[in-house]
């Protein structure tokens, strides 16, 4: 029972401290003019407070957005930068790994006995698979077909013989390799002038 009692006059307290409305019969003219003129003041600073915060509020969000794009944007630079070191590291290592299997080319045309033959084409055949897997495509451009500077380069030029059309490829001295779509070596040729 007694914490009963001490509940009611916890909740008596609460009730006792609770403001009591406003008696607004009890005021002369003059006296609701002064509370109505210091409510309209009041009320003016709460719009210009509170138009201020809203500002605030807007500058801050678009501060957001501004550094969120500009971390997106970092991000974006960073990974093309990646992206771009390892492909310029892998056109490096290729570009090694080419002179081997022009050696090993060479070394083809040279007079050889059967095991060596068999040994150094099982070389060029791993040569060509490890190229393949790093995305290595060789071309060779045809005899007879129009000079493209974008793929080869003329060595030399010759003197055309019968049919032969100025500008287009005499022999093919060398393939071209190309990484992707980008040309790390050009093809080797020969124009007709």
């Amino acid at each position: 029972m007694s914490k009963k009692n001490n509940d009611k006059k916890e909740e008596v307290k609460v009730n006792s401290e609770e403001e009591k409305p406003f008696d607004v019969d009890g005021l002369d003219e003059a006296e609701a003019k002064d509370l109505l003129k210091k409510s309209l003041k009041e009320n003016e600073e709460l719009i210009v407070e509170n138009e201020k915060l809203h500002s605030e509020a807007e500058e801050n969000h678009n501060d957001y957005l501004r550094a969120r794009a500009d971390c997106e944007n970092v991000r974006k630079r960073k990974a093309e930068e990646v992206r771009n070191a390892y492909d310029d590291g892998k056109l490096e290592a290729v570009s090694k790994i080419l002179a081997i299997g022009d050696s090993l080319d060479w070394a083809l045309k040279m007079e050889l006995d059967d095991k060596t033959r068999e040994g150094i084409e099982k070389l060029v055949k791993k040569y060509h698979e490890a190229l393949e897997s790093l995305g290595v495509k060789e071309f060779s451009p045809e005899e007879g077909s129009e000079f493209d500077p974008n793929t080869a380069a003329a060595v030399m030029q010759v003197d055309g013989e019968g049919e032969d059309k100025s500008g287009t490829i005499k022999n093919v001295f060398g393939r071209g390799f190309k990484l992707g779509e980008k040309v790390i070596r050009y093809a080797q040729v020969s124009v007709v002038k």
